[in-house]
């Protein structure tokens, strides 16, 4: 009896030792891999903050100035222009481009006597309506932050200078980005094209058709209404897109659409995913030397 009961008493010590080892273990793994998935956001933010890298490649299914010559329209994005304060932020700092960096690389342009044009010029271009030449280039915006109008347009108007500004419709007056006002006295000065980048700023490729179909639509419309002007380009949010939300561009008479692809080589056959090109590959010194090499 005595035997038996020891047996037992062993068998209980070591399935309590077993469960505390097992126990500790995915403890360890559990923490193991909280690391590691922090590590890895962390990593994300540096390396591809704000876009996912499909996003950089044509979509399947479309082919990229396939069978036709395009020509060279280098169009450069920019989001944030400004000093940016918190050394946290690292998407913020990714995407930005101080205003003193900017207005070099305005400089550059107009000393190499480039010529910059809008967007929504680039079918007119592609069908010959509108004179081109090489040393011409489209200065984009992405998103329409309160920076547009406080560092950006100063210098847009100081160095007789165009550019397209994408705007999310249901922020304008938010934190941060642009006012009612704001968008008014830019649209006054015969600078700036004002294009649409959806009501809310979806993740256009994965969004319910519907609903993606009302963010590309409606805030075309309401921009028009609102500000008495006409929207002609669009600019697909985080840069994705798929098949249908082309359609669907095309459908609302959007006349061509910005990606985030790079490159400067733009046909009809990529009219509604223009590729464009980020600040952050030249200097003022080589930026000029950069938008001349590249395609070629």
């Amino acid at each position: 009896m005595k035997a038996r009961v020891k047996k037992y008493k062993l068998l209980f010590i070591a399935s309590v030792v077993c469960f505390c080892i097992v126990s500790v273990f995915f403890s360890i793994e559990k923490v193991k891999t909280s690391n590691l998935q922090k590590q890895l956001n962390a990593l994300d933010n540096i390396v591809a903050p704000y876009y996912e890298k499909s996003v950089f490649e044509t979509p399947g299914g479309l082919a990229k100035n396939a069978g036709e010559k395009g020509i060279k329209i280098p169009i450069i994005m920019y989001h944030y222009v400004e000093y940016v304060k918190d050394a946290g932020d690292l998407i913020r700092k990714r995407l930005d481009v101080t205003p003193a960096l900017f207005e070099d690389q305005l400089k550059a342009l107009k000393k190499a006597h480039y010529e910059t044009y809008y967007v929504k010029d680039v079918s007119d271009i592609l069908d010959g309506t509108i004179h081109y030449s090489t040393q011409s280039a489209i200065l984009s915006f992405d998103d329409g932050y309160q920076d547009f109008y406080t560092d950006v347009f100063p210098l847009l108007k100081k160095y007789h200078m165009r550019a397209t500004l994408y705007v999310i419709y249901n922020y304008i007056g938010k934190k941060g980005f642009l006012t009612d006002q704001q968008i008014r006295e830019i649209v006054d000065s015969d600078l700036v094209e004002i294009g649409s980048h959806t009501l809310d700023h979806i993740y256009l490729k994965i969004a319910p058709k519907e609903y993606a179909d009302k963010q590309i639509v409606e805030s075309k419309k309401k921009f028009e209404e609102r500000f008495g002007i006409k929207v002609k380009t669009f600019a697909y949010p985080y840069g994705a897109f798929n098949n249908d939300n082309i359609e669907t561009v095309k459908k609302a008479g959007y006349t061509g659409a910005v990606s985030v692809m790079s490159g400067e080589i733009q046909s009809k056959n990529n009219l509604f995913y223009l590729s464009r090109i980020r600040p952050g590959l030249f200097t003022p010194d080589s930026m000029i030397h950069v938008i001349e090499q590249m395609n070629k």
